[in-house]
Parts: structure tokens; sequence; C-alpha cells
């Protein structure tokens, strides 16, 4: 839940368009604090409240800095201006240098680099919020108590429950049944029964290769050694294709008459 700050306007001791802004929490290293004002460190999110009112510009900033503080920026970029009407101090720059160190989440800053806006802008270090800070979570001790803890923890033990009695829903099959005289009817059913009728196919030793069309030439024959020399050189290759390597022998190869 975001904070309501009372923002304080009094200007103790006003800054003109040249003058630096800086503050540093004593929390704060040297070392850390020299990078935010040597611009070392990237900003994440940046505001520009040039031309803003007082109440308009002290609203937006306070909204600004908390949601950046809650979702983990640690560096900001504000720009306030540095015109003035009339001779007359800034008045966005002075309210700046008069509300940040009133945040409890604004740790240091210090005018910007001229790349970033120069005495025009400036740069803010947040502290890092921890998680108990967040808004919208529940403390510790009171976490166990939570509805949706209860909750999960009752269903958990229901599926364990219905797991060991062995119980499962399952979802109805309705599959379409098709009659004998619908399969008949059709010209898919038509081939497929000319398939299975088929001599030849219905056998298991069938191997797609039809005797009477690719007869094996007789024994001995110059034929015969040709056809088996061929099928060895297609097994061969076959092999090759499996990854399985040929076996060598020193037997001599036999020859016909």
């Amino acid at each position: 839940m975001a904070k309501n700050y009372s923002l304080s306007d009094f200007i103790s001791e006003p800054v003109f368009s040249d003058s630096i802004l800086s503050y540093s929490n004593p929390r704060v290293p040297t070392k850390r604090f020299h990078a935010l004002k040597n611009g070392q460190i990237s900003w994440d999110g940046m505001l520009d409240l040039k031309g803003f009112k007082t109440e308009a510009a002290r609203e937006t900033l306070s909204q600004f800095v908390q949601k950046q503080a809650q979702s983990h920026e640690r560096c900001l970029l504000i720009i306030h201006g540095k015109e003035s009407s009339h001779g007359a101090p800034p008045l966005i720059k002075n309210l700046l240098n008069q509300w940040l160190p009133q945040f409890d989440e604004v740790l240091a800053f210090h005018s910007a680099q001229a790349d970033d806006g120069g005495l025009g802008a400036v740069y803010v270090l947040l502290k890092k919020v921890s998680q108990a800070e967040l808004p919208g979570r529940l403390p510790p001790k009171n976490r166990e108590s939570s509805f949706l803890v209860a909750e999960t923890k009752s269903m958990e033990r229901k599926r364990r429950l219905a797991e060991q009695q062995g119980e499962r829903q399952l979802a109805p099959v309705k599959a379409r049944e098709h009659s004998d005289e619908e399969l008949k009817s059709s010209p898919e059913g038509e081939l497929q029964n000319t398939i299975l009728q088929h001599p030849e196919l219905d056998s298991q030793r069938f191997d797609g290769i039809d005797p009477n069309l690719n007869p094996e030439p007789p024994l001995n024959t110059e034929a015969r050694r040709e056809f088996d020399n061929e099928k060895r050189e297609q097994e061969k290759e076959k092999q090759l294709r499996l990854g399985n390597m040929p076996k060598f022998t020193s037997a001599p190869t036999p020859r016909g008459p």
C-alpha cells in the first residue's frame, strides 16, 4: 500500500539555477555516493516535472518514487529545470531539494551530469525494498493461516487419497462403429476385401516378389552365377547402409564348372 507522505514545501534555504543539489544519508557509503554523483550508476526511470504546479508535482513525485521503489529500481533521473521568472529561484528545483529527503525510500541525490540535464536534473538513489515492505503480502507469521494456503493443502490431501484408493475419472470414449454392410458397400471396403482375399498377400512369408515374374535361373548355369553374385552385392550394399561391415574371409570364392 502506498504511503501518504505529507511533504512540507517550506523552503528555508533557497537554491538558484546554478546551484548544485546534493544530499546523502549517513548509511550510504562514500564510494556509492561518488558513483551516483559522477553518473556511473545507470538510472532506471525518469520523471519530467518541468512546468508542474506545486500540488501536481507533489502528488506525481510521491507516486513515482514509491512505484519505482516497489519495482526494485535503484536509481532515478528527475528533471526539474532551472528556469525562473523575474530572477526568482526556480520553484520545482527548490521543492525537490526540500521534498526528496522526506522520502523513506530516498538514500541520496545529486545534480546530474551534463548529458542527463546538468543542473536542471537530479540523480536519485533509492534504498532496496525488502520483501516484507512490498504491498499485498501477508506477514510471515500469518502466511500459514491464509485461505489460499489452507485450500491448497486440502486439495492436495484429497488428491492423494484418491490416488491411494485407485479412483480415476476417465472421459467416456464414443467410438463410431461401422457395420460390415457399410464397409462392403463403400469403394474402400471393396478394395480392402480384395487385398485381404489375395492368396499371396494373405501369406506371412510373402516378400513382395512374384516368383512367376522373377524366376530364379537353374543351378550350375552362368545366369545363376550372375544372379547369385548380384544378390550378394545387393545384400552387401544393404549391410553397408545399415552400418554393418562385411565379413572378410580368405576362403576362395567357389566357381562353377
